[in-house]
């Protein structure tokens, strides 16, 4: 019966209300949420080894099902905060345990488990927890040492204080603890004791209070990043990439503050030995978006905000001249920190990454603006600029005067005799000359004279040139184009019609059939020759002609000695007359002329010898002297010829002519009878050895 009574009375002890019981050990404990440099909880859940009227949920029911492999680290579910797994997944700033900064508890290895844990959750009364796109969970063990675990009555959280009533021994009787198990924020590795307060703390239901004050330290925390001279927008996020301590986080998820400043925010987790790194990377877009890199590195677990990273890798373009530089090639860059850049070939330019092959352990500080040098090569130039900005474009080359422009040549034949280059010359808008040999060169640098490409503005005006050589040749126009002279072939512009005049003396004897020694002819020849010749490399050797001249001469008429003097015979011409000429004379002379017409040819064999032929056509006549030994004058002649030209200058030849003239009507004498005349058609043929000189324009 005794027994009975005693559990009924235990019965009634335990449905009495906490306020009846408040002297029977209930209590309140107070708790200072004191979080370093972030913001205080959104969300607490008290956990205690004692089932309670609020703690009447187990602990596994907040935590997901699987923790790591000992046991003691358990993530926490979304529905504590009322939250979906998309808020939970916000926080998982990357895969490496290091980094994920999805709220967790670890328990203390004294403790049995969590399946004999129970947790009592509530929200901050201030915010009602609205502050769900961010929450920020807090567990806290609380325990009585030399006493049985408490029982939560009622958990309270306002701005940072939490307010817990608990069922238990007197507070007198038993030292209050509280630890931090986790969540938003790192667990505790000891606990902090409670301070006992005066019973009259609590005047009513005379219950006792104690406080404990625990330091929150963030599981991550947001940290402000400075990006010198880069503003970063929303629409950066997918080019976005950092690093904290050489772990890759998600910028989707743990960046924020992408307004188009230069500070961002990032989620980032503690150094593990307090000292860590920051790495940001942006990546180039198709829009238009430069590339860089940032790095900083800091000591702590956090570095102080904003925290400023320099410039550990720059990018900038560079925008090529019009016309006088090759598209397919790039100036090579350095920095004036000695840091080389690589460069690719674009539309417009190149496309330079300074350094060109980034490693994060040799990466220097770059702090813009910086001096850019450029070098290129063939000809070797050199010019510098100002980089101010990541992403620039730079616009320098060289002053215009120094501009060189590349001609390729290989093409031209430069060498058919009688056809040689030996020059060109290059025409400036000033009027100034500038001119370069061109014989065994396959390429050359030519600078456009006087101002160069001054007042081109580097655009792709066509610059007027010369061939020089054998040929006269008239000024063609070579266009600008990828840093070269397209010059062209330089035979459209030989001119093909050439003008020659040539003066030759020389003689050679004749043959009639009625003169018993043939007469010698002393002859000078004249003669104005326009030739043609073709353009076509292949038949540029060949020449055709049209010559027009002729030749002025006398015949050496030998005289014979009259016999019937024996003792002093006088000299009797061919018409057995005296002679008034001295006893030295042999020979009377007749002056006798040729006008010729004659088509011929001239082949180059070599450049300073060429070969030429002619078949002419005229006729001859005497213009002063004996007609009484020529009879009729006027007759049409022919006069093949074959001449071997030697160049002496460009428009100068030595000439050696070998001329024969067929047709010329026979010597006749007026003391032949009629039946030794010459008949109708009897000719009479002459050859001559003619040299001379031979000038052409």
């Amino acid at each position: 019966m005794a027994a009975l009574l005693m559990l009924v009375m235990h019965a009634l002890w335990l449905g009495m209300p906490s306020t009846a019981r408040a002297s029977d050990g209930y209590g309140v404990v107070t708790l200072d949420l004191r979080p370093e440099e972030t913001d205080v909880p959104t969300h607490l859940c008290v956990v205690s080894e004692s089932k309670g009227a609020r703690t009447r949920d187990a602990l596994r029911d907040v935590l997901e099902p699987r923790g790591n492999a000992d046991g003691t680290s358990w993530r926490v579910r979304p529905s504590v905060w009322n939250g979906d797994a998309d808020s939970l997944e916000a926080l998982r700033c990357s895969d490496d345990a290091e980094a994920d900064c999805r709220p967790r508890i670890e328990l203390p290895s004294g403790l049995s488990g969590q399946d004999e844990l129970y947790v009592a959750c509530t929200a901050d009364s201030l915010t009602q927890g609205a502050d769900s796109t961010e929450p920020r969970p807090l567990f806290v063990l609380l325990e009585f040492l030399e006493g049985s675990p408490p029982k939560i009555e009622s958990v309270r959280l306002a701005g940072g204080i939490a307010t817990i009533g608990v069922m238990g021994p007197p507070f007198d009787r038993v030292i209050v603890t509280a630890r931090s198990l986790g969540g938003y924020y790192r667990s505790h590795t000891r606990s902090e004791r409670g301070r006992f307060d005066d019973p009259g703390a609590v005047a009513e239901n005379n219950a006792r209070a104690t406080s404990i004050q625990l330091t929150l330290t963030p599981r991550c925390r947001m940290v402000e990043v400075r990006l010198p001279r880069t503003r970063v927008k929303a629409t950066d996020r997918d080019r976005l990439n950092v690093r904290i301590n050489g772990i890759d986080l998600a910028p989707g998820r743990c960046v924020a503050n992408l307004v188009g400043s230069e500070v961002i925010q990032v989620r980032m987790p503690p150094a593990p030995l307090k000292v860590g790194s920051v790495d940001v990377e942006l990546a180039a877009t198709d829009e238009g978006g430069a590339a860089a890199r940032f790095g900083g590195s800091f000591e702590g677990e956090w570095p102080r905000s904003p925290m400023s990273l320099d410039f550990n890798q720059v990018t900038f373009t560079w925008r090529r001249p019009a016309c006088i530089y090759p598209v397919d090639t790039c100036p090579a860059a350095t920095l004036e920190t000695g840091t080389s850049c690589s460069a690719t070939v674009t539309e417009s330019g190149c496309a330079y990454s300074c350094p060109g092959e980034y490693a994060a352990e040799t990466a220097l500080d770059l702090d813009l603006p910086l001096q850019v040098t450029f070098e290129k090569e063939d000809p070797n130039q050199r010019w510098v600029e100002t980089l101010a900005q990541n992403g620039q474009q730079l616009t320098s080359f060289v002053p215009a005067d120094e501009v060189y422009l590349a001609a390729n040549i290989n093409e031209w034949e430069t060498n058919v005799p009688d056809n040689r280059i030996t020059d060109i010359v290059l025409f400036g808008e000033d009027g100034a000359e500038r001119e370069y040999g061109v014989t065994h060169l396959d390429r050359l640098l030519l600078k456009v004279p006087g101002a160069g490409l001054r007042g081109r503005g580097g655009t792709c005006e066509s610059v007027r040139f010369k061939p020089k050589g054998d040929r006269a040749y008239d000024e063609l126009v070579a266009s600008v184009e990828e840093g070269e002279l397209k010059l062209g072939r330089p035979e459209r512009g030989a001119r093909m019609v050439s003008f020659s005049i040539s003066a030759l003396f020389g003689g050679g004897p004749a043959w009639s059939g009625n003169l018993e020694k043939p007469p010698i002819y002393f002859s000078g020849l004249a003669m104005f020759a326009v030739q043609v010749r073709p353009r076509r490399p292949g038949w540029s050797r060949v020449g055709l002609e049209m010559r027009l001249g002729g030749t002025l001469g006398s015949w050496g008429v030998p005289l014979v000695e009259d016999e019937s003097n024996a003792v002093d015979p006088p000299m009797r011409n061919l018409e057995g007359q005296d002679t008034a000429v001295s006893e030295d004379a042999g020979e009377q002379r007749i002056g006798w002329a040729r006008v010729l017409f004659e088509p011929g040819v001239a082949f180059s064999l070599h450049e300073r010898i060429a070969l030429g032929g002619g078949f002419g056509m005229g006729f001859s006549l005497p213009y002063r002297g004996a007609d009484d030994i020529t009879g009729d004058t006027l007759k049409f002649i022919v006069s093949p010829n074959l001449d071997l030209r030697f160049r002496l200058r460009r428009w100068l030849r030595l000439v050696v002519q070998f001329r024969g003239v067929f047709g010329e009507k026979e010597f006749e004498r007026p003391d032949e009878d009629e039946g030794n005349r010459p008949k109708p058609g009897d000719r009479a043929q002459s050859l001559l050895v003619l040299g001379g000189l031979q000038a052409q324009f």
